[in-house]
């Protein structure tokens, strides 16, 4: 679980984050909605602790963020980019199996064992063979999700994960989260989307 205590963001002498305390209900899922600009992603960032030059206090599981190593933030916090970042070098089952060798040590067959037990989650496992630039936009989507629960953190961040996808798509992704979530992640997403 996470809890923020007066968390506040300056980029430069621009306040982007005001003093928020909010805590994400464990296993649920919890949206931030706002016009561009209104701070969602800075503050899913910070919750990563992606951004850590912030005041106030991000606790996970009444551990401070930044306390914490880069191993057990892995394994608390995942995010998903709102551009993926995928590897286009590395085939789908690499992309989700790399992070576990470098994060976790572990060896690739292990790795990609795990990695294709969470591309079948997100029913991706028949693709796992192909490169990145062969899936649509949210293959790709599911891809990214599936290489952030690869190191199956409690808490599970995407930005603008709607916000490419065409409406069937968006549907898609929405049961998957739905699903995931039933399974015992804690899911924030920011949003344009009603």
């Amino acid at each position: 679980m996470i809890v923020t205590k007066n968390l506040s963001f300056n980029f430069g002498k621009q306040r982007i984050l005001n003093d928020i305390s909010l805590k994400l209900e464990p296993q649920r899922i919890t949206s931030f909605l706002g016009k561009s600009g209104a701070g969602k992603t800075t503050l899913l960032r910070c919750l990563a602790n992606l951004e850590s030059n912030y005041t106030g206090s991000i606790l996970v599981d009444d551990n401070e963020l930044k306390t914490l190593s880069p191993k057990k933030r892995a394994e608390s916090v995942g995010f998903v980019f709102q551009q993926f970042h995928l590897f286009p070098h590395l085939s789908v089952l690499q992309n989700c199996a790399h992070p576990l060798m470098i994060t976790e040590k572990m060896f690739s067959d292990e790795a990609e064992t795990k990695a294709l037990h969470w591309l079948q989650q997100v029913g991706l496992a028949e693709h796992a063979h192909k490169k990145t630039s062969q899936l649509s936009g949210g293959q790709q989507q599911r891809v990214a999700i599936a290489r952030a629960l690869c190191l199956e953190p409690q808490v599970l961040l995407l930005d603008e994960p709607t916000s490419a996808l065409d409406p069937q798509s968006t549907a898609e992704l929405l049961l998957l989260l739905q699903k995931l979530c039933r399974q015992g992640i804690t899911i924030a997403l920011t949003s344009h989307d009603m």
